[in-house]
């Protein structure tokens, strides 16, 4: 046993049995606490809980009593809007029991008290939205509602009270093990450090008798890596940019360009930094759109064409000292020592230019012996910015009126089919308004058609406005307006219909000389799938309801079929 103990082996097979004990240890302990850990968390879960479930309650508490106060001061008044208040608050407490019950599925102590909470808001509503309310009867149901939340209350309190216990008992026996854990684990890292040093030891007298024979044989392997250093940076080289021309394949957006191209830039010219600046539309001013390592923090954000001298040179220009004195001047503060800028040229036409900053001497001369990496680079750049940019125009042109800039009548036809399968998938409700400008063809033709197509513009501008993200707004032709409306009611729809006609109507007009006049607009509203469930009958049905609105006196919505119909000039 000495003889083994003894032998060169013995320090690493007892390094690697302590090392396994302790990691045995270590993942045992890990498991331990974390079960521990979890259910302390749990507790603390449960105990939040409870301590929501109290917010509610008072919270419906408070509901109650406000009906209470606003019945009385509504029988004392007889004010509507004390009415209004207390059928509000009624509404309230209806949710609230319903939310109360699915919060407390857990505690079925707590069903029968809000049941009772439910049923009592059930009454209180009918009673309050009944033509007779009495006042009596409202007392005895607040009063019976806030016996329930006090039992509700008294069971939640004594519940969190249990809870707290339990969660304080087992926090104590967590301290207490963790404590246990740590003694241990400091023991068992002791253990196993003083068989490390040991190792250590032993494995230095090895390693020095090492060094000198590896000596030699390090120098030729760094001539080797060297060699293959070059060679795999002219193949990594290769990679990314074949790589980057992948990624600017599956590009559709100038934005994911930008964050391509200040990806690669580093990963071909490491340590250095950089921004991609492109011309707005005015072409008298480059924005900075992307940056890359600390350019961030030197390039301007907006800088005219001319403070450029690569741009004004029209080619790419590297500035170090003792090749040119002349900076650009779209530097914050001081301008650096060594960088590069190159033109984003396409078809043509400069869309920017592409800055790249060197640190050190040799960053810039690695960057200047593979110049045409970088021009590669920034001409894929740059062509792919200018066929996003020609795609992003083609689009524009074929789905938008070019009058109004609101989406044109093919779109809305692509846009209603897809929206109505959607509510029929998701067996949602979809409205779809039809509006029309009120004497829009005698207004036309008494003040010209220039004063006619500003009117136009104001309304589409006044429908965009009034829209959510999801809606889509279109000119169906001539004064005609439609907007697709999904994911709504009836009742929605026409509020917001007439929130929108009364928007309109409030809108001037002007004339010639200085005057104006106002502009009215008629609505006719459809719903998918009460009137009709095609695109084809769901417009024709709108347009049904907006010959009525027309019919029967202008700026006003009107509904298809026997829905309600109110008339508001």
């Amino acid at each position: 046993m000495q003889k083994q103990l003894s032998s060169p082996k013995a320090p690493i097979v007892l390094t690697l049995l302590a090392a396994l004990g302790s990691i045995c240890f270590a993942v045992g302990s890990g498991l331990f606490l974390y079960s521990n850990t979890e259910k302390l968390i749990a507790a603390r879960e449960w105990i939040e809980h409870t301590q929501q479930t109290q917010l509610a309650i008072e919270r419906l508490s408070r509901q109650v009593e406000r009906i209470d106060t606003q019945t009385r001061l509504y029988a004392a008044t007889h004010d509507e809007s004390t009415l209004r208040s207390a059928v509000s608050a009624a509404i309230a407490l209806q949710s609230g029991s319903l939310r109360m019950k699915n919060q407390l599925a857990d505690n079925r102590n707590q069903n029968q008290n809000v049941e009772q909470v439910q049923e009592c808001a059930n009454h209180l509503l009918g009673t309050l939205t009944s033509q007779s309310q009495a006042a009596a009867e409202i007392r005895g149901e607040t009063v019976q509602c806030q016996h329930s939340l006090s039992l509700m209350a008294g069971q939640e309190g004594d519940l969190l009270r249990q809870r707290n216990q339990a969660s304080d008992s087992r926090s104590k026996l967590s301290v207490v093990t963790e404590l246990m854990v740590v003694l241990i684990t400091v023991v068992v890292l002791l253990v196993l450090f003083a068989l490390l040093v040991r190792d250590i030891i032993m494995r230095n007298r090895i390693a020095r008798h090492r060094e000198e024979a590896s000596a030699e044989l390090e120098e030729s392997n760094r001539d080797l890596e060297a060699s293959m250093k070059t060679l795999r940076q002219l193949a990594d080289e290769g990679v990314l940019l074949s790589a980057f021309r992948d990624d600017l394949q599956l590009c559709t957006t100038t934005d994911e360009v930008y964050e391509a191209a200040c990806v690669r830039f580093p990963q071909i010219f490491p340590e250095t930094s950089g921004a991609i600046c492109i011309i707005n539309n005015s072409r008298n001013a480059l924005e900075s759109m992307s940056t890359w390592g600390e350019s961030s923090n030197q390039i301007s954000e907006v800088f005219p064409p001319d403070a450029c001298c690569g741009l004004r040179m029209g080619q790419f220009r590297f500035r170090k000292p003792g090749a040119s004195e002349v900076h650009c001047s779209h530097f914050v503060g001081k301008p650096p020592m060594r960088y590069a800028c190159v033109p984003l040229m396409a078809q043509g036409e400069t869309l920017g230019m592409v800055f790249l900053r060197c640190p050190t001497e040799e960053v810039a001369a690695q960057v200047e012996t593979r110049n045409e990496a970088l021009r590669q680079l920034v001409q894929l750049t740059a062509i792919t910015l200018a066929s996003i940019d020609l795609r992003n125009k083609l689009e524009a042109q074929s789905v938008r009126d070019s009058l109004t800039g609101l989406f044109n009548r093919h779109f809305m036809e692509i846009a209603l089919d897809r929206e109505l399968a959607r509510a029929a998938r998701r067996k949602n409700m979809l409205a779809i308004f039809m509006i029309d400008v009120d004497h829009f063809k005698t207004f036309n033709d008494r003040y010209s058609h220039a004063t006619g197509d500003s009117v136009l513009k104001k309304v589409a501008k006044v429908i965009g406005a009034s829209i959510r993200t999801e809606d889509v707004a279109c000119r169906y032709g001539g004064e005609e307006f439609t907007v697709i409306v999904p994911d709504t009611t009836i009742e929605a729809a026409h509020e917001r219909a007439e929130r929108l006609r009364t928007a309109v109507e409030a809108l001037p007009a002007a004339l010639e000389n200085g005057l104006h006049t106002n502009v009215t607009i008629s609505i006719g509203i459809a719903i998918f799938p009460n009137h009709a469930t095609s695109p084809d009958h769901l417009l024709r049905r709108a347009d049904e309801a907006l010959y009525r609105a027309k019919h029967e006196g202008r700026n006003c919505v009107r509904v298809a079929d026997s829905v309600a119909e109110v008339v508001l000039t």
